[in-house]
């Protein structure tokens, strides 16, 4: 079960971030981090136990993760941070299947989907734009074109139909996306874990040095789950001899979780040319579309978040 606190703090000062309290760690601790951002916790051998910190970007804030635990930290309307958090449930059907190949990338974006509830109670605000025209008229235009594709009357290889309908599937996506806050949060969220992992010194200055992309982002498994998707789908088509929503949607779960764990391989084999193949358009998608440098304030709120998630795991060890 969750258990959930909340509490607000003053905007923080210029060249200050809150209530940050320096963290001091030795970097004989900072190892390369191969996970994907799940909020695993995998244990060194030589020093103390190494957090895997997931994280998700909000319209308002930044939302951080453990196996054990969660964190987010908003700005609220009067421009205070609100911090909340609580545990997670360790002993679920969904966290036991984290144990398993293929079912554990599934797992672990469900384990996040169950903190989501308690992110939106707590005054967290999803990046869903469905209010602005751009966005709107992108999805409408998305499902014009996936419907001219699917007319029976003018057929196309499957295998180029569904490299034009996964495109515009997430065209949508990228569009909500551009130049909005959550693109700031999002790469507060990434300077955090990134000056966590990195830096001797986690303070606001550590964070604001670190680099606004990161190899654990879910950008990275855009790529290879779209491609998975559409060969996939051309396959079943050809095997079935016609379009089946009941396969699509089993080609939907084995791609991403085919992706997700291509991505890990790729995280652990970081010299494979192979590896940079699979993680470059993430990182280039990172670059141009879902991350913008951060403001001052919003590291603040990253800052304040990871905090209270390091607090956390502290007490519960």
């Amino acid at each position: 079960m969750f258990a959930r606190f909340s509490r607000s703090t003053a905007p923080p000062q210029a060249g200050r971030t809150g209530n940050a309290r320096p963290w001091r760690r030795s970097r004989s601790n900072v190892e390369e981090d191969t996970s994907l951002e799940t909020g695993d916790r995998t244990p060194d051998p030589q020093h103390e136990p190494r957090l895997r910190i997931g994280g998700m970007a909000l319209e308002n804030g930044v939302l951080f993760h453990t196996y054990r635990n969660w964190a987010m930290a908003v700005r609220d309307g009067s421009g205070a941070i609100r911090v909340s958090s609580g545990s997670k449930n360790t002993r679920s059907p969904v966290a036991r299947l984290r144990r398993y190949p293929v079912l554990r990338g599934i797992a672990s974006l469900a384990d996040t989907a169950m903190i989501l509830p308690r992110a939106v109670a707590g005054g967290g605000r999803l990046p869903l734009p469905t209010d602005s025209p751009q966005v709107m008229f992108t999805v409408a235009a998305s499902m014009a074109g996936s419907a001219l594709l699917k007319n029976p009357k003018k057929r196309m290889p499957p295998l180029i139909e569904e490299t034009l309908l996964s495109v515009l599937a997430l065209m949508p996506s990228l569009v909500a996306l551009r130049k909005t806050p959550a693109t700031g949060y999002h790469a507060a969220e990434h300077k955090s874990i990134n000056a966590y992992e990195q830096a001797e010194v986690l303070d606001g200055e550590s964070v604001a040095s670190s680099r606004p992309e990161h190899p654990r982002c879910g950008s990275n498994l855009v790529g290879p789950a779209l491609a998975m998707m559409t060969l996939g789908n051309a396959l079943t088509r050809r095997i079935l001899g016609r379009r089946s929503n009941l396969a699509r949607f089993g080609v939907s779960l084995l791609s991403l979780s085919g992706a997700l764990e291509l991505v890990q391989w790729a995280a652990r084999h970081p010299r494979s040319g192979l590896a940079g193949a699979v993680i470059r358009p993430g990182a280039g998608m990172q670059q141009l579309l879902t991350t913008a440098e951060p403001s001052r304030e919003q590291m603040a709120v990253g800052l304040a978040a990871l905090e209270e998630l390091l607090r956390l795991e502290k007490a519960s060890a």
